[in-house]
């Protein structure tokens, strides 16, 4: 198509005084047509009387119908009415500007099928003569379309932001106001033109905190960071109000910041509740170690007189007695027992509510458990025509981790129970493995009698502390009522349940759901621990890796390696390990998961990842002192083939030898080994640990003390920096590597409270860091307290082992 009209070949005059310069660009020889032709709008040119004299190519592009050239101003308006919107309109415009003969520019027109043009209109003038004019009409629609989307998307959220809780305001880089909202206006009490210019921070911010807020606006702009906040903020009527407040930076184009934008949401009734909640847990702490004193105390002063009329009334019973003052002391011995248990159980329910009874797992035989508890109370029922049975699963026949003294509690108060209640008959235990997951075993427990029985409607209240089934039960058979709410809270601490169920042929039978880990160590065709003595080989030729950083544990593990002959490797650090893994092949590798250098399950992963690599599928066993489910799955996930849990006994290691070293996989024959050294550990130590752990190697035990006394002032001296830094993850590891070390020299109470310390850093809560700090400084004192007769009892076993050397 081309360009029509009269004056299309028409050249451009000369440009300067009407005479041609020397020389001139090629661009301004063209014809203006060819200029108009390649611009992106449509062009109309009309003259003096407003006839259609020219038009380009792209103005007819935009037209359906033809447009005849020579076509008058009426005959134009007639063409355009039928194509826009608003023909009237458009009309009337037209007119006017006919008439008026002014510039118009930015005319949007709408044309129907949705396009937009905007409409620009030139009056061309020689001196004051009118010589026609210039239009020009470009499509606009793309543009329009995005500027009304923006439009209604800002109306959209000046709605929202306005019905929100959430009060909206920006402010330049100085902090002045440039624009509010009406939710901001709202919480405020001012009105817009009563905020903007003024600084946001000397309106609201009371004076004692502008200092802070200051500061927090000059780090969310130079570290160009989102801020999320609460401040205590002055309305305009001058009551104080809590603000949750998340602030950003706002930029222009070219990412300079040129402010910032923030959203305030009014917190001041869940301020005043969280600090209602926060005095209300002060006085319970406050009541809570009121009654701990109280009981304390009250258990010192009944407990004192208590020992005293026990203690006198067996050694009466040792004298010459006829029948009546025999009867006088067993029933003062019946008594005091009774009275015993009482105080006891107080006891046990006040540590439970207060929150001071921890879980402690470790390694533990549930058959040599049930066994020892039906032994105890055959002997206790005596002559009495009831017998006492006990039943387990026959796929219980591993070590379970647990805490088994929290399960014996149980079971204990159960069967002391039942045995108060059954005059004959039956009392049955019974355990069996009803689910078995990831290493997690849950078991069921029936303690079952043929007693008086409980009925049903009062069964919701046996649980409750200080209730019993019956009025009458308390005057009969005696009892606080706190035997079965010991249970119930120490079941749910456990993670378990308890309840009262329906048996054939017995009266009552509590039902217990508990969870515990399967070590997946067999235990002994005896069901009792393998005895410690080595009676026929050794592990020849087998090499094992040891990565261990602790000294007292690498003492151990050497002393204990060294006993069964075999061939080891020490590593203290995660690159030692890996450059002697990449060096030759081990038989088994036994690595502490909390090591220097490299996380010990990342060393597992890398061990595992290359099938090229020389130990790619060498057993690894996990040597750690957190016992808990998600240890034990997030380990096996990294490809550690088993678990040891720290402190572990000689057995339990030689347990591992057996398993994974033993080609013949014929299980060495071990023989139960007795103390015949003649050395008696510290009354005031945990004796018992310290036999099974040490068996009758006293010079062994020493040097494992030696370490303790020279290295554990050191060690608690770097723990205290870190509490006092409140670097907390340097804390945790710290507290874990520490853990083990007290248990090797009997101050396993010790090791416990460090697990809780540890406990209680591992929920990441802040509110559990206080805490820490008080538990840190009680093992502190206990450290004191105690090192003296760790220190006295490392000279003894010294004195004892030179003495039998000569």
């Amino acid at each position: 198509m081309t360009s029509i009209g009269k004056n299309a070949r028409k050249a451009l005059s000369p440009a300067v005084n009407g005479k041609l310069p020397k020389s001139r660009p090629d661009i301004l020889s063209l014809p203006i047509t060819a200029w108009l032709n390649n611009t992106s709008a449509g062009v109309l040119v009309m003259d003096e009387k407003y006839r259609c004299r020219w038009v380009n190519e792209v103005f007819l592009r935009n037209l359906a119908l033809p447009f005849p050239i020579g076509m008058s101003f009426r005959d134009i308006i007639s063409y355009f009415k039928p194509l826009v919107t608003e023909p009237e309109a458009f009309e009337a415009t037209l007119k006017k500007l006919r008439k008026e003969k002014k510039p118009r520019f930015g005319w949007e027109v709408a044309f129907n099928g949705g396009s937009i043009r905007e409409v620009t209109y030139q009056p061309v003038f020689a001196g004051n003569e009118f010589t026609g004019s210039i239009w020009h009409m470009v499509d606009i629609t793309r543009r329009y379309n995005v500027q009304e989307e923006i439009k209604r998307n800002e109306e959209k959220f000046r709605v929202i932001l306005n019905n929100l809780n959430a009060a909206m305001c920006e402010t330049d880089t100085k902090g002045n106001i440039t624009c509010v909202y009406e939710s901001f206006c709202r919480l405020s009490g001012y009105a817009e033109e009563e905020l903007l210019g003024r600084n946001i921070t000397e309106v609201f911010v009371p004076e004692e905190n502008r200092k802070y807020a200051h500061a927090l606006r000059k780090h969310r702009m130079e570290d160009n960071v989102p801020l999320v906040y609460d401040m205590e903020i002055m309305l305009k009527d001058g009551t104080r109000r809590w603000v949750l407040a998340s602030s950003a930076n706002v930029f222009d184009r070219n990412g300079k910041i040129i402010g910032g934008a923030g959203i305030h949401m009014d917190i001041t009734g869940q301020k005043r509740l969280q600090q209602e909640l926060e005095e209300a847990r002060r006085l319970a702490e406050e009541a809570r170690h009121a009654q701990k004193d109280f009981l304390a105390s009250m258990s010192h002063e009944i407990r004192t007189p208590l020992n005293a009329i026990i203690g006198m009334a067996h050694l009466l019973e040792e004298t010459q007695l006829d029948q009546q003052q025999r009867e006088y002391v067993n029933i003062l011995k019946h008594s005091s027992g009774i009275l015993l248990g009482i105080v006891s159980d107080i006891l046990d329910i006040s540590r439970i509510e207060a929150g001071e009874l921890q879980v402690n797992q470790r390694e533990f035989n549930l058959r040599e458990l049930i066994q020892s508890l039906r032994q105890t109370f055959e002997l206790k029922l005596g002559r009495r025509p009831v017998k006492i049975t006990a039943e387990l699963d026959a796929n219980l026949n591993t070590w379970l981790i647990g805490d088994d003294r929290l399960l014996n509690q149980i079971l204990l108060n159960l069967l002391g129970n039942a045995e108060k209640f059954t005059k004959e008959g039956e009392i049955a235990i019974r355990a069996t493995q009803e689910s078995w997951l990831d290493n997690k075993v849950w078991i069921s427990f029936r303690i079952c009698d043929t007693g008086i029985g409980i009925k049903k409607d009062k069964l919701e209240l046996i649980f409750h502390n200080y209730k019993q089934a019956e009025g009458d039960i308390r005057e009969n058979y005696g009892g606080s009522g706190l035997g079965l709410a010991i249970v119930k809270q120490l079941v749910e601490l456990l993670g378990g349940t308890v309840a009262v169920d329906d048996c054939p042929g017995f009266t009552t039978c509590f039902t217990l759901q508990l969870p515990f880990m399967d070590s997946r160590k067999p235990l002994s065709a005896t069901g009792s621990k393998p005895s410690r003595k080595l009676k026929q080989r050794t592990f020849d030729e087998a090499r094992v890796l040891v990565v261990e950083d602790n000294p007292m544990n690498l003492r151990y593990m050497m002393s204990l390696l060294e006993k069964y002959r075999i061939d080891y490797q020490l590593a203290t650090n995660g690159p030692d390990a890996n450059w002697f893994l990449n060096a030759r092949q081990y038989d088994l590798i036994l690595m502490d998961i909390r090591i220097p250098g490299m996380n010990g399950l990342e060393l597992a992963q890398k061990i595992r990842a290359d099938e090229n690599q020389p130990n790619a599928a060498t057993p690894i066993i996990a040597t750690t002192a957190v016992a808990m489910e998600s240890t034990a799955a997030t380990v096996r996930a990294a490809g550690i083939t088993d678990i040891l849990i720290k402190p572990y006994t000689p057995d339990q290691l030689l347990q591992i030898f057996n398993k994974y070293l033993n080609e013949e996989e014929t299980e060495l024959i071990m023989e139960e080994v007795q103390n015949i050294s003649g050395f008696e550990f510290h009354e005031e130590l945990d004796v018992k640990y310290l036999t099974a752990l040490y068996e009758n190697n006293i010079s062994y035990a020493a040097d494992l003390f030696e370490i303790f006394i020279k290295t554990i002032k050191d060690e608690l001296e770097k723990l205290r920096v870190m509490v006092e830094e409140e670097d907390w993850e340097k804390v945790k590891f710290q507290v874990h590597k520490l853990k083990p070390n007290f248990a090797m020299v009997g101050l396993t109470w010790i090791t416990s409270k460090m697990q809780r310390l540890e406990n209680d850093l591992r929920t990441g809560d802040p509110g559990q860091w206080e805490g820490a700090s008080a538990l840190f400084d009680e093992i502190k004192e206990d450290v004191s307290k105690f090192y003296p007769i760790v220190d006295d009892e490392y000279k003894k076993m010294r004195e004892f082992v030179d003495a039998g050397n000569h």
